[in-house]
């Protein structure tokens, strides 16, 4: 498979940060985002980064990748993770509809 067919192969798509909570249970900091995926619904999903910082991503947008699992559909944050900053979150440079595909 070409590199450009398997990249059209993904399903990501822009989704908004509505809320934040605590992850219980996790094994270092991590958080649980839930995503409005416009007209696909919400998703909840964690994120490595602590409550505090997560709390300032609401409202904004971030790009997912999302995949059935036996419990239904799982949406996952795409990151770039830099070895002297931590995680970064992908997002669009611009506001864009809720559930946008990503190409």
């Amino acid at each position: 498979m070409e590199p450009a067919q398997a990249i059209q192969e993904l399903d990501l798509v822009v989704a908004r940060v509505t809320a934040v909570a605590a992850h219980p249970g996790a094994r270092g900091p991590s958080t649980l985002l839930t995503l409005d995926l416009g007209g696909r619904g919400s998703r909840e999903t964690p994120v490595p980064i602590a409550v505090e910082e997560a709390g300032k991503l609401v409202g904004s947008q971030v790009i997912c990748a999302l995949g059935s699992s036996q419990g239904g559909e799982d949406a996952v944050v795409l990151t770039v993770h830099l070895h002297d900053a931590g995680l970064v979150l992908i997002r669009p440079d611009r506001e864009v509809e809720d559930g946008s595909p990503v190409a």
